[in-house]
């Protein structure tokens, strides 16, 4: 990959936030037998579905371009969800939804530029999104637990007054899921913050803040159907009021959702949805089962509420270098407040005996 002083003359038009941040990286072992590095739904759709999505997609006119209001999928989910067709705003997964926040409102405080608030460690998309339009960021450390520290979330959107703040419920890279009141908590307190409960991982825990959406306007929850078995189709959504989807609308691409992604999640949504909810359960099982065994391997693991299990050791990168050197891919961090960490994807009971055999 080529570094900064490549780009000659050209390097000083590089913003200096952008310059001091890395490339989003996941390196991957030579061969694979147990992909547990990157949170998605382990078991695949069973053939006589698999089957019928292609005969579903074969008929999707690829020709045309999707359609840029969504239209059948967006009565699906309105539907399901028990919400407005007109609350819902559609992203290129939950990252695109993240960049058009940020880019909703992102209105100077006096002289100095907005900013985006959000506790550390979590979802590093916060960070890239805020610092790819010009943003400040205001991070706010976890406890030793990575219990989220309450009292200094509010000290800092008091002292900092950003316009958007963003909590993972449960957070990712930990799998903590901290107080689900608290969303609406700062939302009715800081009426002039976009207030974003991002419920990724609702599947493994069910708590959301969607009940109190319509009493807070300025709450928004953002969704994706990622982690339910749908991680190549790249479709995340918002529920907000209708003015704050207003908003975001006026800033989405119109073509942002691809034909084959839309058709696709309209027929996993009304046919799959009872298939994805039992193997959803049946990581919540086997998370118990992962955290249980690595507890008992000298691990210090920490409680998740998501699929996935974040352990700290010593001697992690050599850890990881000898998993995947057995084919076991997990996310090394190690380094910062995340030193000597691993996460590690809750995955099928055939990829946890792989990983604490190669253990």
């Amino acid at each position: 990959m080529s570094n900064d002083t490549e780009l000659g003359p050209l390097a000083a038009r590089v913003p200096a936030s952008v310059r001091g941040t890395t490339a989003y990286h996941v390196p991957v072992p030579p061969r694979l037998v147990a992909k547990l590095d990157a949170n998605e739904l382990p078991y695949v759709l069973p053939a006589e579905l698999r089957a019928e999505l292609g005969r579903v997609l074969a008929e999707v006119a690829i020709e045309r371009y999707p359609d840029p209001a969504a239209r059948r999928l967006r009565a699906v989910l309105a539907h399901q969800l028990g919400v407005a067709g007109a609350q819902l705003v559609f992203g290129n997964g939950s990252d695109e939804l993240i960049a058009l926040v940020c880019s909703a409102f992102a209105a100077p405080r006096g002289a100095r530029p907005a900013a985006v608030l959000y506790p550390v460690p979590t979802f590093v998309y916060y960070k890239i999104a805020a610092i790819a339009r010009g943003l400040e960021v205001i991070e706010v450390p976890l406890g030793e637990s990575f219990e989220l520290d309450e009292p200094a979330m509010i000290r800092a959107i008091e002292d900092h007054h950003p316009g958007v703040v963003f909590l993972a419920l449960p957070n990712n890279p930990t799998g903590t899921l901290w107080r689900i009141g608290f969303a609406a908590e700062l939302a009715a307190r800081f009426r002039d913050v976009a207030i974003v409960s991002d419920e990724a991982y609702l599947a493994y825990n069910g708590a959301t803040s969607l009940p109190v959406l319509a009493a807070h306007p300025n709450l928004i929850v953002m969704r994706t159907l990622s982690k339910l078995g749908m991680a190549g189709l790249r479709v995340g959504f918002t529920i907000s009021s209708p003015a704050i989807a207003g908003v975001l609308e006026r800033l989405r691409p119109p073509y942002n959702v691809s034909a084959l992604d839309q058709r696709a999640a309209e027929f996993l949504l009304e046919h799959a949805a009872p298939w994805c909810a039992a193997r959803a359960a049946d990581v919540v099982a086997e998370r118990t089962r992962l955290a249980a065994a690595l507890a008992a391997r000298g691990f210090e693991v920490f409680a998740s509420a998501a699929n996935l299990v974040l352990v700290r050791t010593t001697g992690a990168t050599e850890l990881w270098n000898r998993l995947a050197g057995a084919g076991v891919s997990v996310r090394l961090f190690d380094a910062g407040r995340l030193a000597g960490c691993l996460r590690i994807t809750v995955g099928t009971p055939a990829e946890t005996d792989a990983l604490l055999a190669a253990l």
